[in-house]
């Protein structure tokens, strides 16, 4: 799974497309000067980059910061607040994904790459309606058909709901059939599971979860728990992840253009104006929680090196407050930064987890919970906790310590278990699975957002994105139309859609 080549073939990939993603397949065929086929690895391989999109949503971005993971102390570099504009759309992606298809087509692979191309198309479009709503699907993409589209209707979120999960029970339907007819031979051009077919299936299934997990207040509208239970009482059907062996992971290189976030070329840079945030960090002094130490350092003024494990030396900084007392406040050494050690060391870092084997077993546990299906939540919970320690190799006797911790023992089918599993589930996002801890916390209100001065949103955390401004130049009786379905005509950001109502 290492990336040596990718930014190799990513070049490559730029060079047949001139200019990346901003170009797609379709109109390349168009030109006689430019390549008219192209592999449908170097497409795969594209695609995988815009997913992974780690500058957008990696490891200590933007998206890290709206999850409370960490704050930002000097106002040079970025804000603090919640006045969230506009998301991106992902069309350009899905037209390569409709190229990677057509292209393989013609080997004997296909089923392969068709198998993917379904899961991808459902989670990008996944991606944009949780941030946006409804958005165009049925017409989109039609713009060169024999009968041309170029202003598509907006479908509801229910519609692309519906066909989300139709399309990702076709996937593994479809990986299945590729498993049987060439094993788990590779995919060409994957960088995340080197073409293991098996990871791949394991994955679209526990991403399945996931969004049936979304729509937690659509039970009865879409069928949700029975959709569930027939994918975890079904293994030999829907195989799942078994570890964290089968996370999906991102992989970072020495190499220029992959380096991990945090690394020794921006130290000087970065070091004292990245803080631990308080949404996170009081989750870990409250519990006592073996990775404060794996992921923090103390704060210099407060730690005594005769007492490198007092919890009181590790002091956060909230979301809320007000960038110019925080910079003072980290000039002074009174607030903690990330870890030197695990993220100052190298430019390799640590994996960044797309999703996980810890998510899918907190999804199972709140499911339990939540009575769609039964089982024990506890064993669940308490798996979900020991993968995200495995993942910072904290020792099993003190992962069997945490688990005997009086605020972690389960306590129950009930609202406070409830809020258990999705505050463990917060703490196992630290900095991975782009916003999905934002859409958890969206989702079910735990675990409480910090609000203050900083926030510049009238004391709110946004419910969704804006339309982008291309929309209403080049679209604009489709999306206002959608808008007035939605949201009473007015394209706020605190407007609440149809997935979470």
């Amino acid at each position: 799974m290492k990336t040596i080549q990718l930014y190799k073939s990513i070049l490559i990939i730029a060079m047949v497309f001139m200019i990346g993603a901003c170009t797609n397949f379709e109109d390349l065929a168009d030109d006689p000067n430019r390549a008219t086929s192209v592999p449908p690895s170097m497409l795969l391989t594209e695609v995988l980059r815009v997913m992974n999109n780690v500058d957008d949503e990696g490891p200590w971005s933007s998206a890290q910061r709206d999850n409370q993971f960490w704050a930002i102390s000097f106002d040079y570099y970025g804000e603090q607040d919640y006045n969230w504009g506009s998301a991106p759309l992902r069309y350009t992606t899905l037209s390569n994904v409709q190229a990677m298809v057509k292209e393989a087509e013609k080997l004997d692979t296909k089923n392969k790459y068709g198998a993917l191309a379904k899961f991808f198309q459902a989670y990008f479009l996944d991606y944009m309606s949780k941030r946006m709503g409804d958005i165009p699907m049925s017409e989109s993409l039609k713009a060169k058909s024999d009968t041309p589209i170029t202003k598509p209707k907006y479908d509801t979120q229910k519609e692309v709901y519906v066909e989300i999960l139709s399309l990702l029970d076709a996937a593994n339907d479809q990986i299945a059939m590729a498993r049987a007819q060439v094993g788990t031979g590779a995919v060409q051009g994957d960088f995340l599971y080197n073409g293991d077919l098996d990871k791949w299936q394991r994955a679209i299934n526990s991403f399945h979860l996931r969004v049936l997990i979304s729509l937690s207040k659509k039970t009865a509208e879409l069928n949700v728990a029975s959709q569930f239970s027939a994918i975890v009482s079904n293994p030999s059907k829907y195989p799942l992840m078994r570890g964290i062996e089968d996370n999906m992971t991102r992989y970072f290189s020495d190499e220029n253009g992959n380096n991990y976030a945090l690394n020794p070329g921006n130290f000087g840079r970065n070091r004292n104006r990245d803080i631990m945030a308080g949404t996170y960090l009081n989750i870990l002094k409250q519990n006592n929680d073996p990775r404060i130490y794996k992921v923090a350092d103390p704060a210099a003024f407060y730690f005594k090196a005769n007492d490198p494990l007092n919890l009181n030396a590790y002091i956060p900084a909230n979301t809320g407050d007000e960038q110019g007392s925080m910079q003072v406040a980290s000039d002074e050494g009174k607030l903690s930064y990330p870890n030197e050690k695990r993220y100052y060391s190298s430019y390799v870092g640590e994996g960044y987890i797309l999703f996980g084997y810890a998510e899918q077993q907190f999804i199972i546990a709140e499911a339990i919970n939540r009575g769609w299906i039964m089982g024990d939540a506890a064993s669940f919970y308490k798996q979900g906790i020991k993968a995200s320690m495995d993942f910072y190799d904290v020792s099993n006797t003190d992962v069997t310590a945490f688990l005997n911790n009086a605020n972690i023992v389960y306590k129950g089918n009930n609202t406070a278990g409830l809020e258990q599993i999705l505050t463990q589930k917060y703490v196992a996002f630290f900095q991975n699975s782009e916003r999905e801890s934002y859409f958890n916390f969206r989702r079910t209100g735990f675990p409480k957002f910090n609000i203050g001065p900083a926030n510049k949103n009238n004391g709110k955390i946004p419910m969704r994105w804006k339309y982008p401004q291309s929309e209403f130049e080049t679209n604009s009786q489709n999306v206002n139309t959608a808008l007035t379905r939605q949201y009473g005509g007015t394209d706020d950001i605190n407007a609440v859609m149809w997935l979470i109502k």
